[in-house]
């Protein structure tokens, strides 16, 4: 058995891969990046709407002329996204563990008064990040 830590991981980084990469073009592996991204963040909120709130809403309320321009939740949501696609994509997963971090920290109140909506949300979001930005990375870089 080698002693030598580096020898070992020098046997690690040159393991073969499972699979190659189905891309090789640089210009189509961007596209698939800006994709992932795009799909992302374009139906993390209606899978979040779909599984997540009540099938039955009531109408909307009409927005507060003085209360903010957006929507915390929905900005909250898509920074989760891009965080989500990028950590994947970069193959640092674990960094993942700051969302949920972050989130039960900074909104600590509203979790406690309805758990299931912020924390399946937050759910939610990252199965479909995950699912979105794996399914890039393998086309991009392998597995």
């Amino acid at each position: 058995m080698d002693k030598n830590p580096l020898a070992a991981l020098a046997t690690v980084a040159t393991a073969p891969m499972i699979f190659e990469p189905v891309l090789s073009s640089v210009w189509a592996k961007a596209i698939v990046i800006v994709a992932a991204y795009a799909v992302t963040l374009t139906f993390s909120g209606k899978l979040v709407a779909y599984f997540v709130l009540p099938r039955k809403r009531r109408a909307r309320p009409a927005p507060d002329p003085d209360g903010p321009r957006f929507n915390t939740s929905v900005l909250i949501g898509k920074c989760e996204n891009i965080l989500t696609v990028t950590l994947v994509l970069l193959g640092q997963e674990t960094g993942l563990a700051l969302i949920f971090t972050a989130k039960s920290f900074v909104r600590k109140e509203e979790i406690e008064r309805d758990p299931g909506f912020f924390l399946g949300g937050t759910l939610v979001n990252l199965v479909w990040g995950i699912v979105v930005a794996g399914l890039a990375r393998w086309l991009v870089r392998g597995v």
